[in-house]
C-alpha cells in the first residue's frame, strides 16, 4: 500500500470512530470563517483541508496530489487564516495559495 493510501486509511479509521462518539458536524464552506477553521482540533483541520485540496484540484481536473505541497499550503491557510480571523475561509484560501476557487 502506498504512503497516501495508509495516511488515507488511517484519517478514515479514526473519523470513523470520532463520528460515532460526536455530534456530526455539517459546515457550509461558503460561510466559513478563518475563527472558525483555527478552532478546529488537527483531525477536523485536516478534513477541511483536503476538501479544499479536493475542491480546487476537481475544478482543474487534476488528479495528482504532492503530500508535501499539500503540507506546506494547509499551513500557509492556516497562518493567512490566523491573521484574519473575519475572512472567509475560502476568499482566504484562494489570496494565500494565490490561486482562484471556483464558485
Amino acid at each position: 500500500m502506498s504512503r497516501f493510501a495508509c495516511i488515507v486509511a488511517a484519517m478514515l479509521a479514526a473519523s470513523s470512530i470520532s463520528a460515532s462518539a460526536e455530534e456530526k458536524m455539517i459546515v457550509d464552506m461558503r460561510k466559513m470563517t478563518c475563527a472558525q477553521l483555527t478552532k478546529l482540533g488537527f483531525q477536523d483541520f485536516a478534513g477541511l483541508t483536503m476538501w479544499l485540496s479536493g475542491y480546487y484540484n476537481a475544478s482543474r481536473r487534476n488528479m495528482v496530489i504532492d503530500l508535501e505541497q499539500y503540507a506546506r499550503a494547509a499551513t500557509a491557510v492556516k497562518n493567512a487564516c490566523q491573521a484574519n480571523p473575519r475572512a472567509t475561509v475560502l476568499a482566504t484560501t484562494g489570496r494565500a495559495l494565490g490561486i482562484k476557487l471556483p464558485r
